[in-house]
């Protein structure tokens, strides 16, 4: 049978192909953050067995914004060049083969040298997954119909938190028994095996895929023009740069994502550092908080379809990060004056659950502003969030050295409000024009 061909039964599939397609967004998603957060918990001994300062250190985590920030937009747009096939099955390989590079530097330089290569290797993994989520926008566009729009980012999230929260006690369980290298390595194995059965089972749109029938089709086509291979259109992508809807979104989602990334790439060393509670002790206690932002995110879709149903799109996707976000502010208030280490790390969930909830509302937000350029509009709003992680990994390290932990917690109160207050802005009926 043909890859384009259409089968004719019209009974309902017993197994929606949709769903199987997710899976491997939903594996992408964890491996890419395992790995992400693998190198969190090896901040403590970056510093204290490689004598790397704290800012040294935060050079490194920028090293991978700086580049994974920068190849949004343009990888974005490759990805609906080459397809998701074949563009995630690079990036996962390329991730993955970085990963063991980072691990290994220390066997072949020293010193400057060290930190240089060291530098190097991240920006490397940063150009291999700053494509990822929004070529992944582009598939699941087109692998979804709009009313599941927002749940699937939402679960997408939820899979990228998951790996996050697990990667602090699995890194940090192989970091105290073998040493932190092991601990990369180890992260490094499922990429290479996802790469593997990506290539092998997915393709970029329904109408490509042998085993979809006629009436999954017709579920994913309801209420659009029936789904195909978009590649590239620069009058489309013009129009998307220079939407102010997107522009807003954008803009909204670099001021979150200043909290977003203090869990990231801070939270364990917060809780080691700045409250000297043990490694052991916080590779558990970190993965509370960011298992609460996979429950946030989950919710967080299914919340926002529902609204965008009920309220329609202006309303509906205003309405969850016009609550969650200064609920977020209010729980970073309590972290940074509690001295309690229960309370804080309650606190720490409970602000990281809010953040998440608004996951979904930025970007499905841009798939229903832009739907024919998914890529393209989520890449812009994706590097506009990691341009504020690339700002807050930067501030958060300068302030702790120079005023303290809670100083740079109290700080991402104003950023939160902030980016609530973009929303009163961002009109999603205003949808950008596609050639026909």
């Amino acid at each position: 049978m043909s890859l384009s061909a259409t089968p004719a039964a019209a009974a309902p599939p017993a197994i929606r192909i949709r769903w199987v397609i997710f899976a491997w967004v939903f594996a992408t998603a964890f491996v890419a953050y395992l790995q992400r957060s693998a190198m969190s918990v090896i901040a403590v001994p970056l510093h204290r067995e490689l004598g790397f300062t704290i800012e040294q250190i935060g050079w490194i985590f920028n090293a991978f914004m700086i580049t994974y920030t920068a190849f949004q937009v343009p990888g974005g747009m490759f990805g609906q060049r080459v397809g998701p096939r074949r563009g995630t099955t690079l990036y996962l390989v390329v991730a993955a083969a970085g990963t063991v590079a980072f691990a290994a530097a220390p066997w072949v330089a020293a010193g400057a040298a060290l930190f240089a290569l060291m530098i190097g290797i991240r920006l490397l993994i940063g150009v291999a997954h700053g494509p990822l989520f929004p070529t992944n926008a582009g598939l699941m566009q087109a692998w979804f119909p709009p009313r599941r729009w927002a749940l699937i980012n939402g679960l997408q999230v939820m899979g990228l938190s998951l790996g996050g929260a697990l990667a602090q006690p699995i890194a940090g369980s192989l970091m105290e028994r073998s040493g932190w290298q092991v601990a990369l390595y180890a992260t490094s194995v499922p990429g290479f095996l996802l790469a593997v059965f990506w290539w092998w089972s997915v393709r970029d749109t329904p109408r490509e895929h042998p085993v979809v029938g006629a009436a999954e089709l017709a579920e994913i086509e309801a209420d659009r023009q029936p789904t195909r291979a978009r590649r590239f259109d620069w009058a489309e992508v013009r129009r998307v740069l220079l939407n102010r809807h997107i522009a807003w979104i954008t803009i909204g989602y670099l001021l979150q994502n200043y909290v977003y990334y203090f869990f990231w790439n801070w939270g364990f060393s917060y809780l080691v550092e700045g409250r000297h509670m043990t490694v052991p002790s916080s590779k558990w206690l970190m993965a509370i908080p960011l298992a609460a932002g996979a429950i946030g995110a989950a919710l967080g879709g299914q919340w926002c379809d529902l609204a965008r149903a009920r309220l329609g799109p202006r309303w509906g996707f205003r309405l969850l990060p016009l609550v969650a976000l200064p609920l977020a502010a209010l729980l970073l208030v309590v972290v940074a004056r509690t001295p309690s280490d229960a309370l804080a790390v309650a606190a720490l969930a409970g602000c990281f659950f809010a953040t998440q909830l608004t996951q979904a509302p930025f970007w499905a937000a841009a798939y229903w502003i832009a739907p024919e350029q998914a890529s393209t509009a989520t890449g812009i709003v994706n590097a506009g969030g990691n341009l504020g992680g690339i700002i807050g990994t930067w501030l958060v390290a300068m302030l702790v050295s120079s005023a303290g932990w809670g100083t740079a917690i109290a700080t991402g109160v104003g950023f939160a409000l902030a980016s609530a207050a973009t929303w009163f802005l961002v009109d999603a009926e205003r949808r950008v024009a596609v050639d026909a």
